[in-house]
């Protein structure tokens, strides 16, 4: 096998899934990081994130997610106050568009087409469409970089990290929120309803997660990468209601024990 490990570039693994041929789920040997094999070709992903992709969240989920975004942001403010913010993988813009209405100065980066022309006729500012090494920002330029579940999505994790390295002040903040390959709670109540185990990966789904991560993965790409992990715990960014509800037993767990069996993990780290 060819196939190196993204994270500590070994090459011994186990599958864990399979999917239809040549994709699988595997599990490095080494580090413990899960991932897709063989990674899809990134211009079919993009297509992927079209307008019917976006159109439930600036509909039926609308108000759900705002809430949620108020609530994200309202937790970097507690951190730092203002300045210039860069989100990798901004959508639509709606977490950027109450940030610039709080004062903060913009910009995102945003891999579908549909996705960068909306938010950037909403926020009318620089939204880069494609990858974020590509956008070629100033050294030390950012107080804050987010990837709000983004991570999961892209072929190359570690380059998309070094990135925010060089790109981030020596006093910012880094802020990354991905799902949880441990999410136990989750995957019980999914077995008992759906009467099968939650895959990993499929070709059709609406999310295609490429990397798995767990907290001790995405400790060692920050460590790997230049950063001080600050805090780790749950992203409350479930919009909805029967999944908050399953997850919050999970938060409940966690809060009485350490276990991190949440849906998602949110991080925030500094540089070293």
């Amino acid at each position: 096998m060819d196939t190196i490990c993204n994270l500590c570039k070994r090459k011994e693994f186990k599958i864990i899934e399979h999917d239809e041929a040549p994709f699988m789920v595997l599990r490095c040997n080494s580090c413990g990081l899960v991932f897709v094999d063989p990674l899809p070709d990134q211009t079919d992903l993009a297509a992927h994130y079209d307008e019917d992709y976006y159109s439930d969240w600036m509909g039926n989920q609308q108000s759900r997610r705002l809430g949620m975004w108020k609530r994200r942001l309202k937790t970097i403010e507690k951190i730092i106050s203002g300045g210039r913010l860069l989100d990798v993988g901004c959508a639509a813009g709606t977490f950027l568009h109450l940030a610039q209405q709080n004062g903060w100065d913009v910009r995102g980066t945003e891999y579908s087409s549909y996705a960068a022309s909306f938010a950037k006729d909403l926020l009318k500012t620089d939204i880069f469409c494609g990858d974020l090494i590509d956008a070629s920002y100033e050294d030390a330029y950012f107080d804050v970089v987010t990837f709000w579940h983004v991570l999961e999505h892209v072929t190359d994790p570690t380059s998309y990290l070094q990135e925010a390295h060089r790109i981030l002040k020596p006093s910012g903040l880094l802020v990354i929120a991905v799902p949880n390959v441990n999410n136990l709670v989750m995957k019980t109540v999914y077995r008992f309803v759906k009467g099968r185990p939650l895959k990993l990966f499929s070709r059709n789904d609406r999310e295609i997660h490429l990397f798995h991560f767990s907290d001790d993965t995405l400790q060692c790409y920050l460590k790997k990468t230049g950063f001080q992990c600050r805090r780790i715990g749950p992203d409350h960014g479930i919009a909805e209601p029967y999944k908050k509800m399953v997850d919050a037993v999970a938060v409940a767990i966690y809060n009485l024990t350490g276990m991190k069996i949440f849906n998602s993990l949110e991080v925030h780290a500094t540089r070293v």
